[in-house]
């Protein structure tokens, strides 16, 4: 017997529940699309580098693009908490795995912590990492279920290779065209990703960019900017001096996952073929972005 007051210790099975849990809960800071975005911040700084770039300096680049992101997601959670007991009971909060008031707090806490480590970075660094994370935010708090519910994904996507050569210091002229590139790119992205959940989230009133588009058109408007932006990469290659060695390959597997993304909804029209289209433009997105980057990079 154990004495009163004093804790009995853990059985395997209670420890194995309760890791379980943690890891339920963990899930309100959006752990795969948090670590893919630091991912691909650490990527595009060994292309900015063009090599390894200085550990601290890369270190701080990718906490706090961590420390963003989960912020992000866990604001995404709290606003859209009573949606997502109506079409994602599992998800922490509406599971009562995590208290709204401290999903909140955590919220505020991440955000300002990626602030307080984005100042370290520059007054460039700190405007730029400041602008990402208010595209996030401002899409949670208010623009999701408005007909701009597109424009902080048409800004963040560009903002997010601005920063990182900025950062760095390897800004070059050529990088404004990151914002004509960027913004269809984010576009196609943010329609694409909507349209998986457009049945559901219409049915709790949501209104955003998709909702209001219809999921035909906005298929076809996805697909248009994702090509629109291809369509145009080339066409300024005149006066952008590309290493078309670089340049040619990245663009020809940006144009392999548009049509396989087409293809793919034209022989399977359900939500599976919505879901896998999403995540070839998106891979191709990151492919695209990368080779043109590194094809710009040394000229």
């Amino acid at each position: 017997m154990h004495p009163r007051g004093v804790a009995r210790p853990m059985t395997p099975a209670a420890r194995g529940a309760a890791v379980r849990r943690f890891l339920r809960a963990l899930r309100i800071v959006h752990p795969f699309p948090t670590l893919l975005n630091v991912a691909a911040t650490g990527a595009l700084a060994f292309v900015a580098a063009g090599g390894a770039p200085p550990p601290g300096l890369l270190a701080r680049l990718l906490l706090v693009m961590l420390l963003a992101q989960c912020a992000i997601g866990v604001t995404n959670d709290c606003c859209d908490r009573d949606l997502d007991a109506a079409t994602k009971p599992w998800k922490p909060i509406p599971a009562g795995l995590v208290r709204p008031a401290t999903a909140g707090a955590l919220a505020v806490a991440l955000a300002a912590a990626a602030c307080a480590l984005a100042a370290t970075l520059g007054a460039g660094g700190f405007a730029l990492a400041a602008l990402g994370l208010s595209c996030g935010l401002a899409y949670d708090l208010w623009l999701k279920r408005t007909p701009f519910s597109a424009v902080p994904f048409m800004i963040a996507i560009p903002t997010l290779p601005l920063w990182v050569w900025t950062v760095l210091g390897e800004w070059r002229p050529a990088l404004w065209w990151l914002l004509p590139l960027g913004a269809p790119i984010g576009l196609a992205l943010h329609l694409a990703n909507t349209l998986p959940d457009i049945d559901t989230d219409a049915s709790q009133e949501v209104r955003g960019l998709a909702h209001r588009l219809g999921a035909a058109r906005s298929m076809a408007a996805g697909w248009a900017a994702f090509g629109g932006a291809l369509v145009l990469s080339a066409a300024i290659a005149p006066l952008v001096n590309y290493d078309l060695a670089l340049y040619v390959p990245a663009a020809l597997a940006g144009t392999a996952c548009l049509a396989a993304s087409v293809l793919a909804y034209a022989l399977r029209r359900d939500a599976f073929a919505l879901q896998f289209g999403f995540g070839l433009l998106g891979a191709g997105s990151a492919v695209v972005a990368v080779g043109w980057l590194a094809s710009v990079s040394g000229r």
